[in-house]
């Protein structure tokens, strides 16, 4: 193997022009590839905070009077949340949170007269933060009494801190004002990117303290509110576990609800895994692997298609490479190389081509990424609306996991196999007598 990496150096120091211009296409091919394979990972993987992505659940719900209309909510109330979810056994956290439609209307200040920083917020419970794996710079989140005594108690993450406060050393206790209103600060986080939506903002408080939102609550359907519920799923619980233990709870409330108001309603749960609700190329029905991998085709064929083009353009570049070399491989067989032995030399030697160009590849999809990651188009592939004031903010393990470097590998012996093969292969294939007068 080492001779086989020192004869592509030695082929890369001899041919310049051809494998400068391999390695450009190869990383041009990789690079389109991985923006897709990066934006899949940054979607439906494990990224901080959300560490448990493959166990989480969010839940709706749908409820229809007896004329057909919709009550107006998608989302729950707090009885419905006390009731129906708090004791489900194959839940290990359940959170109840407000949506983000309004996040962009707050400023935040130290105190009167000093700079306002615009922010976004979001308001959850007090277990949001067993949902989600936040990092305490500093202090610690803020406690279920807290919430239910609508404290003014906040979490803020370290770069707000920073900005408002110039430290993230001593911010628990603090005050900050949030509209002109005081908060006491009562624990840094790190920051989240902003292209995780579900966890992201700079302020998180009790949704309590919201007294017009808070609360929304059908008149007639009790359940029927604001809130958004997620269900982090116990190690060796499933989806269907989770809809099977809620039917009862479902079929009873409905039941009590027609005896209460003397109208029949239609009432049902809406259940998503994480990747169900970010994979929607396809309705998904069955929530199982099978169908994952499903809804992965599309991004799949893409890839496929991205390395495709330029691989046909690549062995072109080797067909050249191969007939310049013929004479050469004509000589090693008349030696007695085995055609075998020539073509597995030639792919490895391209192999090393095609890595370099992966590499090239790799590190050009992250400046694509981020040179992009404001940009309108792309925030709409993550839910979120351009923000000229609050830059998104990427982070490491967003780019590199084990999980990508082995997409960029398989990518690169996809595309060289593509590229090697067939050309290396057609010109081996040549008697010995007519490679050793190729050139005469």
């Amino acid at each position: 193997m080492i001779k086989i990496i020192r004869h592509a150096f030695a082929l890369i120091r001899e041919d310049k022009l051809f494998s400068a211009i391999y390695v450009a296409g190869t990383a041009v091919a990789i690079a389109s590839a991985m923006v897709v394979a990066l934006i899949l990972h940054i979607r439906i993987s494990n990224i901080y905070p959300e560490e448990h992505r493959d166990r989480t659940v969010y839940l709706k719900s749908y409820f229809k009077n007896d004329k057909g209309a919709f009550v107006g909510y998608s989302g729950y109330s707090p009885l419905a949340v006390e009731e129906l979810f708090s004791h489900l056994k194959c839940a290990e956290v359940v959170s109840a949170n407000m949506d983000n439609s309004y996040v962009y209307r707050f400023t935040a200040c130290e105190e009167l007269g000093k700079q306002e920083v615009p922010v976004t917020m979001k308001f959850t419970d007090a277990n949001f933060y067993r949902l989600y794996d936040f990092q305490f710079v500093s202090g610690r989140p803020y406690t279920d009494e807290q919430l239910q005594h609508a404290e003014k108690c906040i979490v803020i993450t370290d770069v707000l801190a920073r900005r408002v406060f110039g430290t993230t050393e001593q911010v628990a206790g603090r005050q900050l004002l949030l509209n002109y209103l005081p908060y006491r600060v009562v624990g840094v986080v790190r920051e989240v990117s902003p292209l995780l939506v579900n966890s992201s903002a700079d302020v998180y408080l009790p949704y309590t303290v919201n007294d017009s939102r808070s609360h929304w609550q059908s008149r007639d359907v009790s359940y029927a509110g604001g809130l958004e519920v997620t269900v982090l799923l116990k190690e060796g619980c499933t989806y269907q576990m989770l809809k099977d233990e809620l039917e009862p709870y479902r079929a009873k409330y409905l039941s009590m609800l027609r005896q209460a108001t003397g109208r029949d309603y239609e009432f049902s749960i809406d259940a998503q895994m994480h990747w169900a609700r970010t994979l929607n190329f396809e309705e998904s029905y069955d929530m199982s692997t099978g169908d994952m991998l499903y809804n992965l085709q599309y991004p799949a064929l893409l890839m496929l298609l991205l390395l495709l083009l330029p691989a046909i353009n690549l062995s072109g570049l080797v067909s050249n490479q191969m007939e310049a070399r013929i004479a050469e491989m004509g000589i090693r067989k008349a030696f007695g190389a085995k055609r075998r032995t020539l073509l597995s030399e030639v792919i490895h030697e391209n192999l090393v081509l095609t890595l370099l160009g992966g590499i090239a590849g790799y590190a050009l999809s992250w400046l694509f990424i981020s040179a992009m990651c404001s940009n309108t188009m792309f925030l709409t592939l993550f839910e979120r609306e351009y923000d000229p004031i609050n830059s998104v903010s990427l982070q490491l393990d967003m780019f590199f996991t084990p999980t990508l470097f082995l997409i960029a590998f398989v990518c690169c012996a996809v595309l060289n196999l593509m590229a090697a093969l067939i050309p290396a292969w057609s010109s081996l294939r040549k008697p010995i007598v007519e490679s050793l007068n190729q050139k005469r």
